[in-house]
């Protein structure tokens, strides 16, 4: 796969994060006692999956156009892993 498809893909798992944020928290100011402790709990995961997801985008735009295979590999790795999650968690809603 390559990287400028990895960015393209990590970009819009990043904008559907950012979507499914902004909803929990509209749950969390508007939802009964239930909603809002399940927001609360999608917002903890929203928030942890945006940072991983915010933290690989950087990686991915520091990287010089020529990286190694590993890191290249490694960076493969992990956005399929926070895509995996990422769609696990959207399944389970």
């Amino acid at each position: 796969m390559a990287l400028d498809h990895i960015k393209h893909e990590v970009a819009m798992m990043l904008a559907a994060t950012n979507e499914h944020v902004r909803e929990a928290e509209g749950k969390l100011i508007r939802g009964g006692d239930v909603q809002k402790v399940k927001a609360a709990g999608e917002l903890d995961f929203l928030k942890r999956q945006k940072a991983a997801l915010e933290g690989r985008m950087a990686e991915l735009e520091a990287s010089p156009e020529g990286i190694t295979e590993t890191i290249a590999e490694w960076l493969k790795q992990e956005w399929f892993n926070l895509k995996q999650r990422f769609e696990e968690w959207v399944v389970e809603r």
